[in-house]
C-alpha cells in the first residue's frame, strides 16, 4: 500500500513539473517591429498586433535599435542581442 501511495505522488509530480519549467516561457518568434516602454521594457509587434514584452537587463535600448531573439522561445532570464550585444531578458509575458 504504501509504495502505491509513493508512485501516486512520483506520478503527480512528475505531470506537474512540465508546466513550471515553462513558466515564463513565450513564443515571441517572427515579431516585426518593436517599440519601447519606458527606459527597459520591449513590446514586440508581428504586423499591428502586439505579441509580447520583455524587460531588458544590462543593455541601453534606443528606438532604431536591432534585436535579434536567439530563439523564438523565450524565457525569464535569456539571452536577446540588442546592436551586437547579448542581453539578458526578465518578465517574458504574452500579449496575445
Amino acid at each position: 500500500m504504501k509504495r502505491n501511495v509513493l508512485i501516486l505522488i512520483f506520478s503527480g509530480v512528475l505531470s506537474v513539473l512540465p508546466h513550471f519549467a515553462l513558466a515564463g516561457c513565450h513564443d515571441l518568434g517572427g515579431f516585426s517591429s518593436f517599440v519601447l516602454e519606458g527606459s527597459n521594457t520591449v513590446v514586440l509587434y508581428g504586423g499591428s498586433t502586439p505579441m509580447g514584452k520583455f524587460d531588458v537587463e544590462n543593455c541601453d535600448v534606443q528606438p532604431q535599435s536591432r534585436i535579434l531573439l536567439l530563439n523564438s522561445m523565450v524565457c525569464d532570464g535569456d539571452e536577446v542581442m540588442i546592436d551586437g550585444n547579448r542581453c539578458t531578458v526578465m518578465n517574458v509575458s504574452s500579449l496575445d
